[in-house]
Parts: structure tokens; sequence; C-alpha cells
């Protein structure tokens, strides 16, 4: 994703509200403001690149304790990151945003678990069918009862390098996307060849399912090059109707020159 860039307006409003607020707090109103998925470190680091300090000592705490087990609570149920936070609030007559909410459940490392995503009654697209694998490949594997020190079971979850979450779905080791299973689950279909389930803010943590985008593999190509990607879920699904419009756009262009 491209860095992002902070204009005047951001920085004079960034000064406005500091004062006399937490680091949160400030983070919190700032991306309100502007509709940013914003860290609060990133708020911190452009706040301090801009000598504006904060004025209320870091020693107080922005979660109690109860409100920090309450939350590993709801990570443990399984939920998406908007029912934690409505839950949260309704629970201790607080307005805590669902990006704070989640910034706070990824410092503690309060995830969701894949195996508390397949509740009673919603069952994956691949229940009974077992991991294919090749005639003959039996020769090569372990005894009954042996295990590699590298086995992990399934529903084990691992980051890949482009930073994309993936979920240990069968044996010996078959794993998949973890935003792509909570689509396929989410919706009862399997993702259509030639698509793709995209972030719609760009944060690759949010596996909430308004914020999993199916597109086509046109629409993505045309989106990634025409900047149509944002760090708003609404705004992302606009650019690709947009980029479904450009690409028909450059369809009848092409057609139209080859009729010459």
């Amino acid at each position: 994703m491209a860095k992002r860039i902070y204009f005047k307006e951001h920085i004079d409003y960034l000064r406005e509200i500091t004062p006399g607020r937490r680091s949160w707090e400030v983070a919190e109103l700032f991306n309100e403001r502007f509709n940013f998925s914003a860290s609060e470190a990133a708020i911190r680091t452009l706040r301090l690149k801009h000598g504006i300090k904060l004025t209320v000592p870091r020693t107080v705490k922005q979660y109690t304790d109860e409100q920090i087990a309450y939350l590993k609570e709801l990570s443990e149920r399984g939920l998406f990151n908007r029912e934690i936070t409505r839950l949260f609030n309704e629970r201790f007559d607080t307005s805590r945003t669902e990006n704070a909410i989640q910034q706070q459940r990824c410092k503690y490392g309060f995830k969701t678990t894949a195996r508390n995503y397949w509740k009673s009654g919603h069952e994956p697209w691949n229940k009974g069918k077992k991991g294919w694998q090749a005639p003959g490949a039996e020769r090569t594997q372990f005894k009954k009862g042996h295990r590699p020190q590298t086995w992990v079971p399934v529903g084990s979850e691992t980051v890949d390098t482009d930073g994309y979450q993936k979920v240990k779905i069968a044996d010996p080791n078959k794993w998949a996307f973890k935003h792509r299973l909570v689509w396929e689950r989410h919706n009862g279909r399997k993702i259509p060849d030639g698509h793709a389930v995209i972030f719609g803010d760009g944060n690759k943590r949010n596996f909430d399912p308004d914020n999993l985008i199916l597109v086509s593999r046109a629409q993505l190509a045309r989106m990634n090059q025409s900047g149509l990607i944002k760090n708003n879920a609404a705004l992302t699904k606009t650019g690709a109707v947009v980029a479904d419009l450009l690409n028909k756009i450059g369809e009848r262009k092409r057609k139209g020159k080859e009729k010459r």
C-alpha cells in the first residue's frame, strides 16, 4: 500500500485535538474525522514529526484490567470485530470505534481462532473432503502415530511473507487463506474461478465480511492500476464499480479500433 500523504488540514486538526487527550483518543478522533484507519503508532509518529506533544501523562491506562479481560473473552468466542465492539461499548457504556478495539486486541494478541468460525449450523464447504494426494505418495508418508516436528493441528494459523493469514484445514499440510475461508463461509459458496477476495480497508487483519470484497481479476488489475483500492471498504467497493466501467470503456475502444 502506498505511503499516506498528510496535508496542512490534517496537521492543523491534529494540533487542535491533541491537548488534554491521550494518544489513543487522538488517533480515534483523527481517523473518524478523515475516514482513515491509521494506527495509534502512526499518528504518534506524525505528531512527534510536527512537534505536537501530549499533555496527558502516558501512565494513564487506556483500558482497565476488567475491560482487557472482557476483550479477551469476546475474542475467544470467535466473534467479528464489529460485534466485539458493540458488546464492549454496551457493557462499559463507552463509544470506542471498531478500529480502536481491533488495535487493542492486536496489542494483546487477542485473535479469533479458525475453529471458532465454524459454529454449529455453519459448516465449511469442504466438510467431509479429504486432502488429495498423488498415487503412490503413501510410500513416503510417516507411519501411523508418527508426526514430523513441524506438524501443527488443523485450525492452526500462520502469516505468510506477504502478511496474509492462513489456516490449516487438513492434514498432512493443507492450508488456505483465512479471508477466503471467511468469505466462503459467510456467503455459503466457493469463490468463483477468475476472482479474488480483497480487504476493503487494506487491513489484512480485518476479517469482517463487510470488509471482504469479491472482485474479478480484471477488476483487480484495473483497481491496482488506477489506485482504486482505498483504506475504506465503502470507497473500495465504489472503486470496483468504477473499474468495471473503465474496463468496458477500454473494451469498446479496442473493438472500435479493430473495425477500422
